[in-house]
């Protein structure tokens, strides 16, 4: 015997096909649970995009534990923990935990929650063998056993929101999706943007000078030195100052470095070394161990500093190889250097060596630029392509329920715009006995049908129409500027078209018939009171024995 009556069970569909969001099914999901009054509270945690992990999307603690809701919604729970919830979606049965079974870890759990019982049901439908389910539902009860007939009744609400969850579920991923590869386009033109600016510098010394500016606003050294590997020598390209106090060691020291190129000999001096060891090297006060032997490039070097404190050499690397050095050097007070500093200068050395590179070798710069604006249209094909893939159905190609309701939406704001001299008609179409048809066939053959239907409608339809998969083998069509004549004209040749014709599936050819039910936009129309005339047209269609096109 059913558990819920055919007006109950009508009720419920009816709210599910109203929901506009995965928010609003769950909001729905919860209050049918609370009207069962079968627990205390519920927890629905649903799979994430990754498949490893469930989250906490809707919550209902026992009454003196409701203030703590928002605190764990959003929480993430492992599924290779071997918890209740790993449990029952590992199994895909239903799993019960009180104090008598429960492992030290739910114990801590029963005992905080003062839970006599947890109760975990996945969120599957029975019959559908080795499909994983799509989350847990947890029922949590402070008092006796929850009853089996009790629980009986929760699974049969749970078969009635199943599928509109998993289209749910499925859209939310793949929005999360859409919005990841959103944020990949813009972080590329960003980076896009920043090679423009360091390749429109044609002129090495602006490029010392942009790089050196930006690391002075970042940190507080107060000179900067840029050594290239030339002729076999560590040469110096530009020494620069961060303050006008500075310039005049500067200029001397730079001078000095000028007249005396260091030897590729990592005995030579500091610089050298990090150069051919490739790796960077901090000298967090320079004052507490200058009394130790410096190699000999460096004594006059660091002498003419006098008051060196904090010392920062990296390589300049272009293409993971080093190809000169750059140094930092605070001459007043020490600069503390944290490890998110030091990885951002290595980063920033090997934009460094780039946009040298690029100055001296144009051809270079274009073709990296061109690299990267090829990088940045790949991105913006696959957001695109995932928008796609968020609005259509992928066993027949049309626009799936999400983007039936925003179509509609916004042929019905421009009918209400035109005072209804726009004309709108809305059809929906039903494959009759198609549950017999599947039991026959097999779902297989039944998916061959959909996939098959929605291309017989596509020769029918204009361009302008839009066709759409509403749910299972229920299809909507929305046909702007068609009135009643066109609307039964174009159902009856969809209709009588299916039924003159077979159609090849993976059991065989097999002839199937379809039932229309079709009405046209009146004032004062929105998108719920279109939708159901359609449907109570349908349902006439239905019940004068199908194979018909009906109107309301």
């Amino acid at each position: 015997m059913s558990l819920l009556s055919p007006e109950r069970t009508y009720q419920i569909v009816s709210s599910i096909v109203n929901c506009e969001r995965l928010d609003d099914l769950l909001d729905l999901l919860g209050a049918e649970i609370n009207a069962l009054g079968v627990a205390d509270g519920y927890l629905v945690n649903m799979r994430d995009a990754t498949g490893n992990y469930l989250t906490c999307l809707k919550i209902r603690y026992p009454a003196e534990f409701q203030n703590l809701e928002r605190s764990y919604l959003g929480y993430k729970i492992p599924l290779d923990n071997g918890q209740l919830n790993a449990r029952t979606m590992a199994t895909r049965e239903i799993v019960r935990v009180n104090p008598g079974n429960a492992s030290d870890e739910e114990n801590t759990i029963l005992n905080y929650w003062k839970i006599q019982e947890m109760v975990a049901l996945p969120l599957c439908l029975p019959e559908a063998a080795g499909v994983n389910p799509i989350g847990v539902l947890v029922l949590l009860n402070q008092g006796t056993a929850i009853p089996e007939d009790a629980i009986a009744k929760v699974q049969a609400i749970i078969n009635l929101f199943h599928a509109s969850l998993s289209r749910w579920l499925r859209l939310s991923h793949l929005e999360l999706l859409h919005d990841e590869a959103t944020a990949a386009v813009a972080e590329n033109k960003r980076l896009l943007q920043f090679l423009d600016d360091m390749n429109s510098l044609t002129s090495v010394d602006k490029i010392y000078e942009l790089f050196a500016a930006e690391l002075f606003r970042q940190m507080p050294f107060d000179l900067a030195s840029f050594c290239l590997v030339e002729n076999d020598r560590l040469q110096i390209g530009k020494a620069i100052a961060a303050k006008p106090k500075f310039e005049p060691v500067c200029e001397k020291w730079e001078h000095h470095l000028r007249q005396t190129p260091y030897p590729l000999d990592p005995t030579a001096s500091g610089l050298v070394y990090v150069l051919l060891r490739d790796e960077a090297m901090v000298f967090p006060d320079f004052q507490e161990i200058r009394h130790l032997p410096l190699a000999g490039y460096d004594k006059k070097s660091l002498s003419i500093l006098g008051t060196a404190r904090t010392l920062f050499i990296t390589p300049i690397r272009h293409h993971k190889k080093p190809i000169g050095v750059f140094a930092l050097y605070s001459l007043e007070n020490k600069v503390e250097l944290s490890d998110a500093d030091l990885h951002l200068l290595g980063h920033l050395s090997s934009f460094l060596g780039t946009a040298i590179t690029n100055s001296k070798l144009y051809a270079t710069s274009q073709a990296q630029v061109l690299e990267i604006r090829h990088l940045n249209e790949m991105l913006e094909e696959k957001v695109d392509a995932l928008a796609t893939q968020a609005s259509t159905d992928q066993l027949t190609g049309l626009l799936n329920f999400r983007a039936f309701e925003q179509e509609l939406d916004k042929l019905l704001d421009l009918a209400a715009f035109s005072g209804a001299q726009e004309p709108l008609a809305l059809a929906l179409i039903d494959i009759d006995h198609f549950k017999r048809f599947n039991d026959t066939n097999g779902h297989a053959a039944g998916n061959d049908i959909l996939a098959a239907l929605a291309c017989e409608i596509g020769k029918h339809t204009r361009q302008s129409d839009k066709a759409c998969r509403y749910g299972g083998e229920e299809f909507v069509l929305i046909l702007p500027k068609c009135g009643q004549v066109g609307a039964v004209q174009l159902a009856e040749r969809i209709r009588s078209s299916i039924e003159a014709r077979t159609f090849d599936t993976c059991a065989g050819q097999r002839s199937i018939t379809i039932s229309v039910g079709y009405t046209v936009y009146r004032p004062g129309d929105d998108r719920h009171s279109l939708f159901n005339r359609a449907d109570q047209a349908l349902y006439q269609a239905k019940e004068s024995g199908r194979n018909r096109v009906c109107s309301l």
